[in-house]
């Protein structure tokens, strides 16, 4: 009888435990996402995106607005204008506004990275203008909760990811190693929708420009090898067109749009010339055609070398200008910079000797595509 005793004891613990818990999860918000402003007199405005769970809720998603000098006071502003606590435990993703941004987010890095509450794989990306239009949105056009809906937008499952992810983690990491600065992904609203909308390129915890959307697969392929990325390029028409198989297209002026898949592809970055600041950059990409615009002679090896050639050219073009541009802003995105600490002798390089050093780069940007499948495309 006592163990009979002891054998229901244990079985109603954890009921009464699950009861416990979904009692205390309704007094709860589980803040998923936030957007951090600076507003007049220097104050700090964060507008927050809820997880809640009572059920006299019709939506998943309730926005809540804090405003003090600090962080930690903007979330207790905002627990003082609603009847449940607000806790970071599922937090996702924080948003700086560009302003912000702009000034520096260190000081709100360190903040994230003291609180034990956050974790580091928090997701951090900039706003187009202010953080909190990206809140202030009609939530009834998103059926999930806004932060994961956000938070997908950057790291979503599959194939579908169109910018490296940074989490906080990594992002404390770049910003104190000297010879490599960090980019983030931009978001904007387009019709009542979030979405991201370019690159955010930052010089240490200073967001110094932007570079549209479009060139981010250029920086993934510099972050990492690649396996399964999309590649979307457009090549002038008049450079292939004695491949085209139509006679009057290939008499226009105009352009072939291209979509790859990549099926493998390495870069490497070497320092050819320490005192002349020269760089090799090898890019090999072995890639599947998935996609051309117009009908092309895919059966002539000459025309799929030709195809190769003007890709490299593209590629080449883009590099050219990216890296023109982050010398401007005195932005190494790109990481040079790592290469070059890595050559001296002692392993170092300080911030002020690679800011002189870095606007005289000369980099040859070697790039080797290779199509090695292309199915039966426009046959």
């Amino acid at each position: 009888m006592k163990r009979l005793r002891i054998l229901l004891l244990l079985g109603i613990v954890p009921i009464l435990s699950s009861c416990l818990e979904t009692a205390q999860l309704e007094d709860l918000g589980v803040i998923t996402a936030r957007g951090v402003d600076r507003i007049e007199n220097q104050e700090i405005e964060m507008n927050m995106a809820i997880l809640q769970f009572q059920t006299n809720f019709t939506h998943p998603t309730t926005v809540v607005k804090g405003v003090s000098d600090t962080i930690k006071g903007a979330r207790a502003d905002a627990n003082q204008k609603v009847s449940h606590y607000l806790v970071p435990g599922k937090m996702q993703l924080e948003i700086y506004g560009k302003e912000l941004a702009q000034s520096g987010i260190n000081p709100f890095i360190d903040t994230l990275i003291r609180d034990a509450a956050i974790p580091d794989t928090l997701l951090l990306a900039v706003a187009e203008e202010k953080a909190r239009d990206i809140f202030h949105i009609q939530v009834e056009n998103i059926s999930t909760n806004l932060g994961e809906f956000l938070h997908g937008l950057i790291e979503p499952s599959g194939e579908s990811q169109i910018f490296p992810s940074v989490t906080l983690h990594k992002f404390a990491v770049i910003i104190n190693n000297e010879g490599v600065d960090p980019i983030l992904p931009m978001m904007g609203v387009r019709d009542d929708i979030p979405t991201i909308t370019g690159i955010a390129l930052f010089k240490d915890d200073k967001m110094k420009g932007q570079l549209p959307i479009e060139l981010e697969h250029l920086f993934t392929i510099m972050d990492r090898p690649q396996t399964g990325e999309l590649l979307e390029l457009i090549i002038p028409r008049e450079a292939v067109s004695e491949y085209l198989m139509n006679s009057e297209e290939a008499e226009k002026i105009g352009e072939i749009r291209l979509v790859f898949l990549i099926e493998h592809g390495t870069t490497k970055k070497v320092l050819t010339d320490k005192e002349k600041l020269t760089f090799d950059t090898n890019i090999r990409l072995d890639v599947s055609l998935q996609e051309i615009s117009s009908k092309y002679n895919l059966d002539d090896p000459k025309a799929i070398n030709s195809l190769e050639k003007e890709v490299e050219k593209v590629l080449t073009a883009q590099y050219e200008d990216i890296l023109e541009y982050l010398k401007e802003i005195n932005a190494d995105s790109f990481g040079y910079g790592t290469v070059y600490r890595i050559n001296n002798k002692d392993g170092k390089l300080t911030d002020k000797e690679w800011d002189e050093k870095y606007p005289k780069l000369d980099v040859t940007f070697n790039i080797n595509v290779n199509i090695i499948r292309h199915g039966t495309i426009n046959k």
